[in-house]
């Protein structure tokens, strides 16, 4: 493991993102432990107590889909968690997963009873997690109990918003701490809208609690995908694990009425398959994954600069922060901010202020 230092995580500013048929999730420490997936070594799969629960997963989910989903991959666990492994080789553009539509997971799947009293305040996300809290529910009877049963327990998440009130006094004051604020906020408001409704139509809901429903919506907000049939739950390739320097990612395709990811590289057999849930910083993933990774690219900071009107220099500031602007990424989506913030690359952040000190030195 990589220790990040406390500054880093504090200034990272969080780019909330909720799927654009990108990426997924991986628990690991909290954040002062990261680790780097770019770097791990070739793990053997090695037993478990649910080693028979996912060696009996894929041939489900393929009778299920009455199709193949992978050929190429088998899922064990590992020092990660679960996690994908080639069970042959592959090359570089092999198609090596494809999920049909059919065994993926929406807000579809609510029974219409209970979608018709669910409000329309009521996210996406609370939705799917909704549908996850009543198979869960239901336990073996479920028709998603394999796929349930492998998700990860409240104690495996390492989110933000599980961390109790130390540890979150560590990043107060922080972009991350005010987001993790105002999820928790977002979800208990949820929670009071769907807990009646829940009762109501089964009355064994007696016992559900807000913070179950808040390890459900984690459970969606860190695995789920985005595409024209809204957020789905994808079955086997929510198992990958996450490379920021990785160019595969999971892909929708209508046509085929699938979801499938391409190889962006060679593997040889017994090799972890990694692709990339986002261009997230670190403060992203911690907030929405429960990890970080050290020397990520996708790093940024806020900087919050109040510029007077009637400050001399006003228009040379605006022009310099506007030339040293980065736009947000394509796949991810910035806290609301004021006018004057600006998100700046850390590599840049000394020539910006390099520049804007010797624009002000050269000024009588």
């Amino acid at each position: 493991p990589h220790t990040i230092p406390l500054p880093f995580i504090v200034t990272a500013m969080p780019f909330r993102a909720y799927r654009v048929a990108t990426f997924t999730r991986c628990s690991q420490h909290r954040f002062s432990i990261s680790l780097t997936f770019s770097s791990l070594p070739q793990y053997q799969p090695h037993l478990s107590p649910q080693s028979q629960i996912l060696h009996n997963f894929l041939p489900w989910l393929e009778k299920k889909a009455s199709s193949t989903i992978s050929s190429s991959l088998s899922i064990a666990n590992s020092s990660y968690g679960n996690s994908l492994f080639t069970s042959n080789s592959i090359q570089t553009g092999d198609c090596i997963l494809q999920v049909p539509y059919s065994v993926q997971i929406t807000a579809d799947n609510l029974p219409p009873e209970i979608t018709t009293l669910i409000g329309e305040d009521v996210g996406n996300i609370a939705k799917l997690a909704t549908v996850l809290l009543i198979h869960k529910n239901f336990g073996q009877d479920s028709e998603w109990h394999p796929y349930i049963s492998c998700l990860p327990p409240q104690g495996k998440m390492h989110n933000t918003i599980f961390w109790n009130e130390s540890e979150l006094e560590m990043i107060h004051g922080s972009s991350v701490y005010q987001e993790t604020v105002y999820h928790k906020s977002q979800i208990e408001k949820d929670f009071l809208a769907i807990r009646p409704v829940l009762k109501s139509f089964c009355q064994s809901f007696g016992d559900f609690t807000c913070k179950d429903f808040m390890h459900a919506c984690t459970l969606v907000g860190s695995r789920a995908w985005g595409g024209t049939k809204g957020l789905s739950l994808i079955p086997f390739a929510d198992f990958l694990n996450h490379d920021g320097i990785s160019e595969a990612i999971v892909m929708s395709d209508d046509d085929k009425q699938c979801s499938e990811v391409t190889a962006d590289r060679d593997y040889v057999p017994g090799e972890q398959v990694l692709i990339r849930y986002g261009k997230f910083s670190n403060a992203t993933l911690m907030l929405d994954f429960g990890f970080t990774i050290p020397h990520n690219i996708y790093d940024q900071v806020q900087i919050q600069l109040d510029i007077p009107k009637h400050d001399p220099l006003h228009g040379m500031k605006l022009d310099l922060l506007q030339q040293y602007f980065v736009p947000q990424a394509n796949d991810a989506k910035s806290l609301k901010c004021s006018v004057n913030s600006f998100t700046i690359k850390f590599a840049l952040i000394l020539n910006f202020m390099f520049i804007l000190m010797n624009n002000l030195a050269s000024i009588p």
